[in-house]
């Protein structure tokens, strides 16, 4: 009897074919899970590294540079006010950008920004005038022996550098160089009265704090300042009681935040360049 071929069961056929399909797809699922694995580090890592703060502007110097082109005449105190002084005198001073003084004298700058086209840069003459009256004020309470005694001299440049440092160095508000300039983006500027402010933080370590909707202002952590908007001359007092001046006719009714306000240097010492008695 020839023996009959033995099949193999259905069932047997399908179960290998099971295993062979679920051994040929194993790899891809682990691969997959790989994946995910390193995109998920990935996204963590990057949450996990913070954000790099951007670092305020720090006062450079120190620098030197004449505190006006040409030299000034004071008449002095004692004899009729006969007696006068001429003198040209050199500040070292601190600034966020050395090429601030120079502007405001006027006087052309290798490190100044910006194409002139040729022009010499205009000089400031709020600047020149507010120095000259101060140091006339000064020369009149000084005599003759305390601008040239060599033991008083220090004491006489150390009183120019009192009156000097704030007339040199204003109130400004944002990205404005001059109280007259006004902060591009936020529209205010120092009021009217900026000179006569007590104030003397730099400018990038205070802030004014506006709520457009409220309509409130306030210097740091000072008190609230109530304004209108058509202020020219709002005084805003600091948590220590000194206070600024501020100019709010031309504040964009959109803006709603933090400005800059402080001044931008501060003169060290005055030295000497010319100073003669007559």
């Amino acid at each position: 009897m020839v023996d009959a071929k033995k099949e193999a069961p259905p069932e047997a056929g399908k179960a290998a074919e099971g295993e062979a399909q679920k051994k040929s797809k194993a790899p891809l699922v682990f691969g997959g899970g790989a994946l995910g694995l390193v995109a998920l580090g990935f996204i963590l890592s990057q949450m996990a590294v913070p954000k790099l703060e951007q670092r305020a502007p720090e006062l450079e110097g120190p620098f030197m540079a004449k505190l006006s082109k040409d030299s000034i005449q004071v008449n002095l105190a004692g004899q009729g006010s006969k007696r006068y002084l001429v003198m040209q005198l050199q500040a070292e001073y601190y600034a966020y950008d050395e090429s601030y003084v120079a502007g405001r004298l006027g006087i052309a700058s290798a490190h100044a920004g910006g194409d002139h086209g040729g022009e010499a840069p205009r000089e400031d003459p709020i600047y020149t005038a507010q120095l000259k009256n101060a140091l006339l004020k000064l020369g009149a309470m000084k005599t003759c022996d305390q601008v040239t005694d060599p033991v008083l001299i220090d004491s006489f440049l150390e009183d120019v550098r009192t009156v000097v440092d704030p007339i040199l160095f204003p109130i400004c508000v944002g990205d404005s160089h001059t109280p007259q300039e006004g902060d591009k983006r936020s529209g205010l500027k120092a009021g009217e009265s900026a000179i006569e402010s007590d104030f003397r933080g730099l400018l990038h370590e205070h802030e004014l704090e506006v709520d457009n909707v409220r309509k409130k202002v306030r210097l740091d952590d000072g008190p609230w300042v109530e304004y209108e908007g058509r202020e020219r001359d709002l005084v805003v007092p600091s948590a220590q009681g000194q206070k600024i001046y501020v100019n709010l006719t031309e504040l964009k009714p959109d803006f709603h935040g933090m400005v800059p306000i402080g001044v931008p240097g501060r003169v060290r010492a005055i030295y000497r360049d010319q100073l003669l008695v007559q």
